[in-house]
């Protein structure tokens, strides 16, 4: 059985499901896989216990612990116990010390703790910014793994938490195999960071659509429309323009009620405007919610909304997971055209696409299917078919596994 292991950083984390989708779509190809992290985060109760157990996830789980003792006289003696006992790769040791242009007794700990992946078939990184050592590994012929990384949208656009480097990615877009974005938007980015653009593909994140699928004998209240977007509490997800795209509707006299899932350091600046302009009740920051809660108030919502916007660096939304989730229980969308949010709609099918800031269309589109209920029908269920068809997990689980192969045989 060919293996792959994970890198990241904190895991499991709720608000990336994708993360542990893409694991177990491994595991399903028929790899063994392990799942090398910073620091591991108790999953316990936070709605991902049921896959934990079936996959034997916490099984695969590595922390990245390397001890290195702090007195000077036992880190030597360490050290050279560890070069007695590895003197096979001292060629690559001393590569090692070269690339990092200093003579650092740490180094040897760490080769020591990583030799146990020099059998790995594929290294397959999750974000870009957790890509380090294992391509200066490779540059050195320490490991032969082929080298994935999956970039996912922050680690493409700088600073990366405050940080920012001439030549950042140069040795993994070097000596990484293959760089997968989940849209061509986010595809292009990477291409500017300077990725060769034969390393990069774009394969989206899919849908559990046995999971997010339409409530059966749904009520709906034709009095009253429901309104609802998943997003973390961020600039780059515009929650400040939907909440003025509902104050409109109320000033129109429609009666609508918007929820808004999530959490995150814009909270208390939406809880003022909240405030300032008498939307409590009407609009609701209801916080993070597990992917049941999620599917649940998707599943009794009527229309899903996404006011996504540029922020620092011009970055934007790269794909809009929840987008495809509101589609697959059938909600019909309207979103601010940023970013990779328009490869996740068939517009004027599905839902309807306007161009970012422009919340008076946007006003005018929910006033249309809010007024129609047989439209908001009728692309509610096209919206279902639309991602069955293209994003359902199922058939991205069938590209990633013939991606791994090929991978493994070139």
């Amino acid at each position: 059985m060919p293996k792959i292991l994970f890198k990241l950083s904190h895991y499991p984390q709720v608000s990336e499901t994708f993360v542990t989708a893409q694991i177990v779509t491994a595991i399903k190809c028929g790899f063994d896989v392990q799942i090398l992290v910073k620091k591991f985060i108790d999953f316990k109760g936070k709605g991902l216990d049921e896959v934990f157990e079936k996959y034997s996830l916490e099984e695969k789980i590595i922390e990245e612990k390397i001890k290195i003792p702090r007195k000077r006289i036992s880190r030597w003696v360490g050290a050279f116990i560890l070069l007695v006992q590895n003197i096979r790769y001292l060629p690559k040791i001393l590569l090692l010390i070269e690339e990092n242009k200093k003579l650092d007794l740490t180094i040897l700990y760490k080769m020591n703790f990583y030799k146990k992946f020099r059998g790995t078939e594929i290294v397959h990184i999750q974000f870009g910014n957790n890509h380090q050592p294992f391509e200066i590994l490779k540059k050195v012929g320490f490991i032969n793994s082929k080298i994935i990384v999956s970039f996912h949208g922050h680690d493409a656009f700088f600073p990366i938490y405050g940080f920012i480097q001439p030549g950042y990615y140069d040795r993994l877009f070097k000596y990484g195999n293959l760089v997968v974005t989940n849209t061509p938007y986010l595809e292009k980015q990477v291409a500017s960071l300077g990725c060769a653009v034969e390393k990069l593909i774009s394969i989206p994140i899919g849908v559990d659509t046995t999971f997010f699928k339409p409530k059966k004998n749904k009520i709906t209240d034709s009095d009253s429309v429901k309104i609802i977007t998943v997003g973390r509490l961020d600039k780059v997800k515009g929650h400040e323009y939907g909440i003025m795209v509902i104050e409109k509707l109320i000033k129109f006299g429609r009666n609508v009620k918007f929820i808004i899932i999530g959490d995150g350091e814009e909270r208390g600046s939406l809880q003022k405007i909240l405030v300032d302009k008498q939307l409590e009740g009407t609009v609701n920051l209801v916080g993070k919610k597990n992917q049941e809660e999620v599917r649940d108030l998707l599943r009794s919502s009527d229309i899903y909304l996404f006011t996504g916007v540029p922020v620092e660096n011009n970055r934007r939304e790269t794909q809009g997971l929840a987008t495809l989730e509101a589609q697959a229980c059938g909600l019909p969308v309207v979103l601010f055209n940023s970013g990779g949010v328009k490869y996740t709609i068939d517009n004027g099918e599905t839902g309807f696409l306007v161009k970012e800031y422009d919340v008076d269309t946007v006003v005018s589109r929910i006033e249309l299917l809010m007024g129609n209920s047989a439209l908001r029908k009728k692309m509610g269920q096209k919206a279902i078919s639309f991602v069955e068809c293209k994003f359902s997990q199922k058939s991205i689980d069938r590209i990633w596994c013939k991606t791994y192969n090929q991978l493994i045989n070139e």
